[in-house]
């Protein structure tokens, strides 16, 4: 059952980034080994390859989740490199960050939308444009 769940997790984890598996088996190897199998076979395994969400709503899902708790920022990087990977715009994931400001607050909303900008510039990406709506009474 394990090689399965491993099996499903590593795919899914090479949509998302190629690299990233073994950066976090290599980072965890020293310390806890086994919590990168946890992360591989559960997280991504298990939960990320389920059925009834595509990878980009699993991300932009992910993207908030992570800029709402505003303790996580370098798997906040991630997955939004990640999103850019899976074809996710910069536009979604803005709007997406933007969206966490009413439930998360404006702090984390920043947070997050400055980590977006530093991913953008190095992915070389063009940044978000999105016209303003016009709020005329």
């Amino acid at each position: 059952m394990t090689d399965g769940r491993r099996a499903r997790g590593s795919a899914r984890l090479a949509e998302l980034d190629p690299g990233l598996e073994a950066a976090i088996e290599k980072g965890l190897a020293p310390v806890a080994p086994d919590f990168a199998r946890f992360m591989v076979e559960f997280g991504f395994g298990d939960v990320y390859a389920r059925p009834g969400l595509a990878l980009k709503q699993r991300q932009l899902v992910t993207m908030a989740s992570l800029a709402t708790l505003g303790t996580a920022p370098k798997q906040l990087r991630g997955h939004i490199k990640g999103a850019l990977n899976v074809g996710l715009t910069p536009t979604e994931i803005v709007e997406a960050l933007m969206q966490v400001a009413l439930y998360a607050g404006f702090p984390n909303a920043l947070n997050a939308l400055m980590i977006a900008k530093e991913v953008f510039a190095e992915a070389g990406v063009a940044p978000h444009n999105a016209p303003t709506p016009d709020h005329e009474a």
